[in-house]
């Protein structure tokens, strides 16, 4: 493809494959595959047009056809249903180690919650001190659990992921690099 398809928000079809484009908070124009082979396109909603995410999808098009063929190729993992036993269990594990680790760490008051996320093991809204943990992590050993505890609990002092917050990740749970890679795994 060399010149950029006319597309509109929602959904398309870009030389037969769909394509999603969406307009939402980011920082930069960004392509990615979705399981099931669906193209999304995203556009930041300040910063650039449709017809410049029209451009970006035209000049990463090889990648976009490469990924899709690959995300296709495999099998389509199942969401594991956890009973409520299992959850129950997390929410006990959670509970003691959001306490433990707030105490530790000197974040006093700050919520929590556990819901069922796709793409994350725990989201942090710091400006209203609450943190939402994956019922994902039912299936995770507690060292990786409080991982993503401290990795969370972290998030009140550094908002994004860069050195400064990676030296307060090594002072407060020193193996936390093994604990993610096993967590990934």
């Amino acid at each position: 493809m060399t010149n950029p398809p006319a597309i509109r928000f929602g959904e398309n079809a870009v030389d037969g494959v769909p394509v999603t484009v969406v307009r939402r908070r980011a920082r930069r124009i960004i392509v990615t595959v979705r399981p099931g082979g669906i193209v999304v396109l995203t556009i930041p909603t300040w910063r650039a047009t449709l017809a410049e995410g029209a451009a970006f999808l035209v000049s990463s098009w090889e990648w976009v056809l490469r990924t899709r063929e690959r995300v296709l190729a495999q099998p389509v993992p199942a969401e594991r249903e956890f009973t409520p036993m299992e959850i129950a269990g997390l929410q006990t594990l959670v509970g003691e180690l959001h306490a433990l680790w707030s105490a530790r760490l000197g974040e006093f008051g700050v919520q929590w919650k556990l819901r069922r996320m796709k793409t994350r093991w725990g989201v942090c809204n710091y400006v209203r001190r609450r943190v939402t943990y994956a019922v994902m992590l039912a299936g995770q050993s507690r060292e990786c659990v409080e991982y993503v505890v401290v990795h969370e609990l972290t998030h009140l002092k550094v908002h994004g992921h860069g050195p400064r917050f990676q030296a307060l990740m090594d002072a407060r749970l020193p193996d936390w690099r093994e604990r993610r890679r096993r967590l990934k795994a």
